[in-house]
């Protein structure tokens, strides 16, 4: 199978290239950049900026392939990247008669009014309705994102600065990859069951166990914030207590991704 992977150079992206290519499936990278000179021979390589995709560029995108994994996101510019891109791209993968999409969403998209996710939602819809064979599988917050927000916060002065009442249940996206090209063997199949981490947990709970890994001093102190996309992640909205889960454990996951740097 050949397959394009749109945002091949992000942490998913990455993972579901690996994965690909140890199956033995030909790969398209796109991503904003020019190819790297160190990228791999093995890995083809596009330059497609979904917030501007050309005509020329999407089909040399999508020339020869049988499958594309939707997996490019600006959350900073998503009604141009996320939403119109993607429209350009399933109107262009529809012309030459792609036989399967596989749009990569959040988790509780349906459920919370952050902007952010009601352009996923917009874009699954958009896909639902084009008349492409597809597939949609949502993903709850990767480990990696967590590990990240958390050092953001731990750079204010003398405290951690973290929203009280919310929930997270990370999950790995290398078992993400994988259950994205077991989905693309099954063939396109619409809505998939949510995919998350094995483990539900408080925000706070997420903060003790990152803080005693990465050796954090920091004392977090909870802010109570208004409006309705917090009142959403306090109601578990990211949550998928009934999807699919990984196994990679949120301490496992720090512990096997350790940092030297310290707060």
């Amino acid at each position: 199978m050949k397959l394009l992977v749109t945002g091949g150079t992000g942490h998913l992206g990455r993972d579901v290239v690996t994965a690909a290519l140890a199956a033995g499936h030909g790969v398209r990278i796109t991503s904003r950049r020019p190819r790297p000179p160190a990228v791999p021979a093995n890995r083809e390589w596009v330059q497609l900026d979904l917030s501007r995709p050309t005509p020329e560029a999407l089909r040399e995108a999508l020339a020869g392939i049988d499958a594309v994994v939707h997996a490019a996101s600006d959350a900073r510019h998503s009604a141009a990247a996320d939403v119109e891109g993607s429209r350009r791209l399933f109107e262009a993968a529809s012309r030459v008669r792609v036989a399967h999409l596989l749009f990569v969403s959040i988790v509780g998209v349906d459920k919370n009014p952050l902007k952010y996710y009601r352009h996923k939602l917009t874009t699954e819809r958009d896909l639902a309705a084009s008349g492409l064979p597809h597939s949609i599988l949502r993903a709850s917050q990767f480990h990696w994102f967590v590990d990240y927000l958390l050092g953001q916060s731990a750079r204010a002065p003398f405290v951690m600065l973290v929203p009280s009442g919310f929930h997270v249940q990370p999950v790995d996206t290398g078992e993400v990859a994988a259950r994205i090209l077991r989905a693309l063997v099954d063939g396109p199949c619409g809505m998939l069951r949510d995919f998350a981490g094995p483990e539900p947990l408080t925000l706070a709970d997420a903060i003790w166990t990152w803080k005693s890994v990465r050796r954090v001093k920091k004392v977090p102190i909870p802010l109570w914030l208004p409006g309705q996309t917090a009142a959403a992640f306090r109601a578990g909205s990211n949550l998928a207590p009934d999807g699919d889960k990984g196994t990679i454990r949120w301490k496992d996951w720090l512990r096997n991704n350790a940092q030297s740097k310290t707060w």
